[in-house]
């Protein structure tokens, strides 16, 4: 009787164990589709506004091809076509974040064609220049009297507000309020604290101003009324309620 309720017991635990590994492959791989998809529409952004340059986009394409033959190869290498006792169940879970670790880094690479980079940069070869926003279309966000930070999409009016680490236009951007697709969705730039068309997609965060610094503005991010951050803005970008 012992033998037998050790026996089920023991298939009970297998069982549950066989499940939770179950889920844990479909959360890999639910998470390796997810930046499949990310890096699909990136590429697919790429053709998009490059399309007037021919001789970039069959470049891009035989490199996309390639890239995906190279991935294939670095899955083959790491995870050779051993028999499935060599793995066991986890095998699933491995290789799909494995090939998640994969898209990510060429999702990293294929960003910079998707943000641009920035006017007097002299290395950027097929890679767009984002052009300054013209002063007379230009939408300032607006700092309320209790120093608070606001700003709306104006259709009439162009805006692209990054958040620096420093007071250095060469540092680690931040965050970004931005009109512009390419460099709000995915988040192109990498922000630490993402990108936003406006204040109010901000979601539990805040901005408010903190002091004047030459041509930058300092401002405080918080979160849920706490400050966790300064970043540093530039002031042209602002305007003071009256």
């Amino acid at each position: 009787m012992n033998r037998i309720l050790f026996i089920l017991l023991l298939t009970f635990n297998w069982s549950g164990f066989s499940q939770t590994q179950s889920e844990m492959n479909k959360t890999a791989r639910v998470a390796y589709k997810e930046s499949d998809k990310q890096l699909n529409e990136i590429y697919q952004t790429i053709l998009s506004a490059y399309q007037t340059d021919s001789v970039f986009i069959d470049n891009l394409k035989k490199s996309q091809r390639i890239w995906i033959r190279f991935r294939n190869a670095e899955m083959a290498m790491k995870y050779p076509d051993y028999s499935v006792i060599h793995y066991g169940s986890i095998q699933p879970t491995c290789e799909a974040y494995y090939l998640k670790e994969l898209t990510d880094q060429r999702i990293k690479t294929l960003k910079i064609w998707v943000r641009g980079v920035a006017e007097g940069e002299t290395c950027n070869g097929s890679v767009k220049i984002i052009p300054e926003i013209d002063a007379a279309y230009m939408q300032k966000a607006l700092i309320q009297k209790d120093s608070s930070i606001w700003l709306t999409t104006n259709m009439k009016k162009d805006h692209r507000i990054i958040g620096y680490k420093s007071k250095d236009l060469q540092s680690t951007k931040m965050i970004l309020l931005s009109i512009f697709t390419n460099e709000v969705e995915n988040n192109p730039f990498e922000c630490v604290y993402g990108a936003y068309y406006e204040t109010n997609e901000m979601k539990d965060l805040k901005l408010k101003y903190v002091a004047t610094e030459k041509e930058f503005l300092k401002i405080a991010i918080l979160q849920q009324g706490k400050i966790i951050d300064q970043v540093y803005m530039l002031k042209k970008c602002f305007e003071f309620e009256a």
